[in-house]
């Protein structure tokens, strides 16, 4: 695949400082814990296990994925991953087809997301790349922002969340060319695309700590605002549900609980809003503030659709002190942080192996 010179470029000269920190104490340390973490995923995931996969393999996976590590309570999403996929059994079906069908990558991608919901892009793609790191890459927010700041502004068009299979074998494409020309006859003479991502990891953490990295301009949809919200909730100890009814006629986006000792259950309400009118997204709202255990009504939207969410509350006197607003971008920004330091911590050594 002929790549623009500027990247190939680019590559290059990150490659021998890249090479130099692999070899460093917490690089190597690094780098032990993601094969542990390919041997172990790739274990699971044989034909011989897959046979007989069930919630505590489930979960057992969940707790080797980097996208979840940070979740205090992953049964959780064990659950949410089982009713996505109507069933252990056909999850399992559909991992197998996923896996080992002989079929196009392409068709194997796109019918695993259309048969199993809950499963985002990041996670897909996680779990193929340990599965294979020789055939199979990462793509997440992060692997795309590397991406375009070495050269590869068509990167930016490409959707996290809604990839296409056809779009996920062209970037593994790109991947191979950058583990290609990581090859260093003898200190990484056979790089795979593991190694590809670890490379963009380190790029991305050098022109970051040296104030180069620049924010993509879109922002994530309707379904990747949900994700993000519930792997925050998560990730700070709540219990984070999506899709909660909490009244007739009325189911919110999201719902952050925690019971508080003697005091109780306590919940926040999110809903997300993408444009359109923002009526349906104030009468769910205001219905789930009668729950008397609902303390906060939160509204995710652009900043340009908070101030008219804010102006239509403003009439609502009753339950106005009950809503906060939430910046999508700010969204996007804690999602990243709380990410970003649990990577840190695990480079580190400081969180499990």
């Amino acid at each position: 695949m002929s790549l623009p010179k500027n990247f190939i470029e680019n590559v290059l000269r990150f490659k021998e400082d890249y090479l130099r920190y692999r070899v460093s104490d917490e690089g190597l340390r690094f780098e032990r814990e993601r094969r542990m973490r390919e041997s172990d995923i790739r274990k699971i995931l044989s034909k011989e296990e897959l046979e007989a996969f069930d919630e505590n393999r489930l979960l057992f996976l969940a707790d080797n994925l980097y996208a979840f590590m940070w979740w205090q309570r992953k049964e959780y999403l064990v659950d949410y991953w089982v009713k996505g996929a109507g069933g252990i059994g056909r999850l399992r079906e559909s991992l197998m087809d996923l896996l080992y069908s002989g079929r196009s990558l392409a068709d194997r991608l796109d019918k695993f997301r259309k048969d199993v919901k809950g499963f985002g892009t990041a996670t897909i793609t996680e779990v193929l790349t340990y599965f294979n790191p020789k055939e199979y890459g990462i793509w997440n927010r992060r692997v795309r922002e590397t991406l375009v700041k070495l050269g590869l502004s068509q990167m930016e068009k490409i959707s996290i969340s809604k990839m296409t299979g056809k779009q996920y074998e062209d970037i593994i494409k790109i991947l191979k060319e950058v583990a290609r020309l990581l090859r260093d006859e003898e200190r990484l003479p056979d790089p795979d695309l593991l190694d590809a991502h670890y490379f963009l990891y380190y790029v991305l953490m050098y022109t970051e700590a040296v104030g180069e990295a620049e924010k993509l301009e879109e922002l994530p949809d309707h379904e990747e605002i949900i994700n993000m919200l519930l792997n925050i909730g998560r990730g700070l100890g709540f219990d984070a549900l999506a899709e909660v009814p909490l009244a007739p006629g009325t189911r919110v986006d999201v719902v952050w609980s925690a019971k508080i000792g003697n005091l109780g259950e306590l919940r926040y309400v999110f809903e997300v809003h993408v444009g359109g009118n923002v009526d349906a997204l104030l009468v769910n709202l205001v219905r789930a503030s009668h729950d008397p255990i609902v303390q906060k009504l939160v509204a995710v939207a652009t900043d340009e659709e908070l101030e008219k969410i804010k102006r239509e509350v403003s009439s609502l006197r009753i339950i106005s002190d009950k809503f906060v607003y939430w910046s999508v971008r700010e969204v996007v920004k804690v999602n990243e942080l709380i990410g970003e330091l649990m990577e840190i911590m695990q480079r580190l050594g400081l969180t499990k192996p």
